[in-house]
């Protein structure tokens, strides 16, 4: 069994600093196999706010693969934001992208980070063409991609990311069947409308006070034999981090169905 946990947002400079230890405890004892940290790890893209995030990825206790969001380039800094948008993050953490291969599951990342919007996201036929060249390579793995703007939202949300219905018709073409995100600082797990065959699944913000309903949430995912178990997990207010919930679900006839779906 493959166990991944999904960590989103911790947006330092706005962090809980009562948080951190908790947190790589929670993920000590939960021994994933890997880590997927899907963006947004600095509030304003400065050095301090890098280093702090850099210094969280090596107490890891696995393997991490972190991709940029947003929040990660220069808001105010035009120059920089335009003309080199991921300095400071080459410089801290390195690559904008990457890939972690299992024995049951290969799981890709990809920048959706588009600095010239600012916000909202973008996926490129470039990536979607990396994505579908790599996953032909996959054998019998699980194809999992991370992202950090969500495909789809939950309902009633403003859509984040351009192209989301094309990108969604492509990675389910090439196999993939879960997508990692974060951005909307909240929990959501469900089939994308336009390729139903893709879980889609949202971490909230694991560290900032940034929080919305959802407090300070992080996910850790089971691959079991079909499906997926999700284990939410919580920050208490003793600053203790538990699971609260799982959902188990399952892939029946190219479609995820289970628990609350």
């Amino acid at each position: 069994m493959t166990r991944i946990a999904h960590l989103s947002d911790p947006h330092f400079g706005t962090e809980d600093p009562r948080l951190i230890a908790p947190l790589l405890a929670f993920l000590t004892d939960a021994r994933p196999d890997l880590i997927v940290l899907s963006g947004d790890l600095t509030q304003r893209a400065r050095a301090g706010q890098y280093a702090a995030a850099a210094q969280l990825i090596r107490r890891c206790p696995a393997p991490v693969l972190a991709i940029p969001g947003n929040h990660d380039t220069p808001l105010y800094n035009l120059p920089i934001r335009l003309l080199a948008p991921w300095r400071g993050w080459s410089a801290a953490i390195g690559a904008t992208e990457g890939e972690w291969e299992g024995d049951a599951a290969l799981v890709m990342a990809i920048n959706t980070a588009n600095p010239r919007a600012w916000k909202d996201g973008l996926v490129t036929d470039a990536q979607l063409d990396r994505i579908a060249t790599r996953t032909a390579r996959a054998g019998t793995r699980r194809r999992i991609v991370a992202m950090h703007h969500p495909l789809e939202g939950p309902p009633g949300e403003p859509p984040s990311l351009r192209n989301a219905t094309r990108a969604a018709e492509r990675l389910a073409a090439a196999g993939v069947e879960i997508v990692l995100s974060g951005h909307l600082h909240f929990t959501y797990a469900a089939p994308v409308p336009a390729a139903p065959s893709i879980l889609s699944v949202q971490a909230g913000t694991c560290l900032s006070n940034r929080t919305r309903n959802d407090g300070n949430a992080f996910n850790v995912i089971d691959l079991t034999e079909g499906g997926v178990t999700l284990t939410h997990v919580r920050a208490q207010p003793d600053a203790t981090f538990r699971a609260d919930a799982d959902w188990h679900l399952t892939r029946d006839g190219g479609r995820w169905k289970g628990d609350g779906l």
